[in-house]
C-alpha cells in the first residue's frame, strides 16, 4: 500500500531526527531537530490514519458520531 509505504518512510526520517535530537552540539541544533521530528510523527499518523480509513468500509446513512473510532496511534 502506497500509505504504509509513505509511512514507513516518514517513520525512519522521524528516526534520524530524534537521534539528531539526541546528539545535537547545540540547544539550537536540538531544538531545530526536535521540530522535525514532531513534523514526520505527525505525518506518520496521518499516513497511518488514511491507511485505516481506506481499509474501514463505507457506512451509509451514518449521520452520529463515532465515540471511540479506532486508530493507530504513535505512542
Amino acid at each position: 500500500m502506497t500509505t504504509l509505504h509513505t509511512a514507513s518512510y516518514a517513520l525512519q526520517r522521524q528516526k534520524i531526527a530524534v537521534e539528531r535530537t539526541l546528539y545535537a552540539r547545540s540547544a539550537e541544533e536540538s531544538l531545530l531537530a526536535a521540530r522535525w521530528a514532531s513534523a514526520w510523527h505527525k505525518l506518520v499518523q496521518r499516513k497511518l490514519d488514511q491507511d485505516l480509513a481506506a481499509r474501514l468500509p463505507a457506512r451509509r446513512g451514518f449521520d452520529g458520531f463515532q465515540l471511540t473510532p479506532p486508530s493507530r496511534v504513535l505512542h
